[in-house]
């Protein structure tokens, strides 16, 4: 494809589309599509809010010229917003597509731009006034970026409405799907914008509000990303008290609270669905970085409920922590008759907080007496409380007190022996009773001391148990040779032409419920053969590309010329090709262009 001659310079804050546009009035070119054909290499009027295709319109751009993906993204569009609410994974799948993106089917790392949960609208609106003053300043008519979000009804620059349609003919002044935008201060039929101005009332100041966030973590981010946004907002929920002494976020809470606080706003205004708050999917997905994306009028909004804006969210110095409560010891027994009473010894605790009260608490055992202190209150005021009670007859119910503490707290050996001792002591009791003639009625009665023991004593427990069923002895050798064989006839019945990269469970799935569950529990180390068998036959990625060409192939010359270069394969084919593909896979095209004779010079 031939570099054009030259191109237009981009206007401050002009959306993409207006350059593209445009450049398409500066052409010369009798229709649109064929402006998208010599730029993108496609045949589509259609425009994107987010282009598709950047680097194919860079390389044929004029020889010399100095613009960058970079420049386009971050002058031109709002990827800077969105990125800061996308993890790293889907950062690296838009940039892809927006530079490789020509598989329209495939809708991987395309993000949601439309709908009640959308920032970006998907109709073009025009100030008046910049259209005057554009048109004085520039002798041309563009689009601007920052009009274009869902919820702006008024120009944040000169105050007046914006429009969408013609007040006289009410057709569109632009529009996505024909590419066409305004070309001048009048619509084709004539008219001009209207100049109406409007009373500014509370509505619209919550726009400006939100587009002055909107515009400030676009220019910063750079410095933002999701994990920031959701530890900004992490501290700032904690020092409203919506995160509880444990950790857990009060969803129900923060949600009451922003609909309470936000129930004179008009949503569909603002670009969000009030209704869809209710739903168990908005909320089970509050502040997770995979869908943080979906919702990002809602987390401005609440940055602005919790800290005034999004940049004081962000420039917030509250932190998520607070003073261990009662130290880090050590602590005294709070039994007066132990004859180690007062004396600061005991090291290890066990540390508990009541989410509903707040109150802090902690519990520690002395091996001298066998008394378990209990200390607690909030972290202002502690209040020490006291067992008194020692007496014979109940002096083994706190010891089981204390021990099960004990394991939490990692109390001495000695403490651990005397357990220990007591626990087989029991277990001889439960099986000299003869009640318990197999291992399953001992779970069966005493299902916590038989777990204990089979965690800290299994070797002496199991030389004490009534002995195991009687079970069939696997001949693992001929199992494995057994499913050698199998895996290698289940692999040959996979098509070559399969449009999935071959992995284990492909092979799998052509195999018996008693083959494939032996495969995936013994293949370890009991079936090396077997597992030696499938590995063969597994793809990786880029296998499954080099596998999949003569497929593309006959789609792609299905409907165009047989002659193609490497790259108009891999536009045509599938976006994986940009993704996962390398120099060795642009090899193999190639070699199998050659072949058939279609490799283009």
């Amino acid at each position: 494809m031939d570099r054009i001659l030259s191109f237009v310079e981009p206007f401050p804050d002009e959306d993409f589309r207006s350059i593209i546009y445009r450049y398409y009035l500066h052409s010369g070119d009798f229709e649109f599509i064929h402006t998208q054909s010599k730029l993108f290499g496609v045949r589509s009027y259609k425009q994107k809010i987010f282009p598709r295709g950047l680097q194919t319109m860079l390389n044929n751009l004029p020889v010399g010229h100095k613009f960058t993906v970079e420049k386009f993204l971050n002058e031109h569009t709002w990827f800077g917003l969105y990125k800061v609410f996308l993890t790293q994974e889907r950062i690296s799948q838009m940039y892809q597509n927006i530079l490789h993106g020509a598989n329209k089917g495939n809708a991987k790392g395309q993000l949601q731009i439309s709908g009640v949960q959308a920032i970006l609208s998907s109709e073009i609106k025009y100030c008046p006034t910049c259209v005057i003053n554009d048109e004085i300043m520039y002798g041309e008519v563009y689009v601007h970026r920052e009009h274009q979000l869902s919820f702006l009804q008024i120009c944040p620059t000169h105050l007046v409405p914006l429009y969408i349609r013609c007040t006289k003919c009410m057709s569109k002044y632009g529009d996505n799907q024909t590419g066409l935008l305004l070309k001048g201060t009048r619509c084709k039929c004539g008219n001009t914008l209207p100049s109406e101005q409007i009373e500014i009332n509370s509505m619209h100041k919550m726009q400006i509000k939100l587009f002055n966030d909107i515009a400030f973590v676009r220019k910063n981010n750079l410095k933002l990303n999701v994990d920031t946004v959701i530890l900004k907002f992490t501290q700032e929920l904690f020092a409203h008290n919506f995160i509880t002494p444990r950790g857990t976020m009060k969803k129900n809470e923060i949600l009451t609270f922003y609909k309470t606080n936000t129930k004179s706003l008009d949503f569909k205004e603002l670009g969000y669905d009030k209704m869809d708050m209710d739903s168990k999917y908005v909320k089970n997905n509050l502040f997770n970085p995979k869908q943080m994306v979906n919702y990002i009028p809602f987390y401005f909004l609440l940055a602005q409920l919790l800290s005034g804006s999004f940049k004081l969210l962000t420039a917030s110095e509250n932190r998520y922590a607070i003073k261990i409560p009662y130290g880090n010891g050590p602590w005294a027994c709070q039994n007066c008759k132990c004859p180690l009473y007062g004396i600061e010894r005991v090291s290890h605790c066990v540390r508990d907080v009541n989410d509903r009260s707040g109150i802090y608490s902690i519990r520690y055992y002395c091996d001298s007496c066998n008394h378990v202190s209990i200390i607690k209150g909030d972290d202002i005021d502690c209040i020490k409380k006291k067992s008194n009670e020692y007496a014979n007859n109940r002096l083994i119910a706190l010891n089981e007190i204390c021990t099960a503490y004990q394991e939490v707290a990692v109390a001495s050996k000695v403490n651990f022996e005397f357990k220990l001792e007591k626990k087989r002591m029991e277990m001889i009791e439960l099986l000299t009773d003869h009640t318990c003639r197999t291992r399953s009625e001992v779970k069966k009665q005493s299902a916590y001391l038989y777990e204990w023991l089979m965690r800290y004593d299994k070797e002496w427990l199991e030389s004490r148990m009534p002995p195991k069923k009687n079970e069939k002895k696997l001949d693992f050798n001929v199992i494995d040779q057994d499913l050698q064989c199998k895996i290698r006839e289940a692999a040959g019945r996979i098509s070559s032409d399969y449009y999935l990269p071959i992995r284990r469970g492909t092979i799998l799935k052509k195999l018996v419920p008693l083959d494939r569950n032996r495969f995936r529990h013994y293949n370890d180390d009991r079936l090396p053969l077997a597992t030696l068998e499938i590995d063969k036959y597994v793809e990786t990625t880029k296998q499954y590309l080099i596998r999949s060409i003569p497929k593309h192939y006959d789609k792609i010359s299905a409907n165009n010329s047989n002659e193609m270069t490497v790259s108009q394969f891999k536009n045509k084919a599938s976006v994986r090709y940009y993704l996962n593909g390398d120099e060795e896979v642009d090899e193999h095209i190639r070699k199998f262009l050659f072949e058939n004779k279609c490799l283009s010079k």
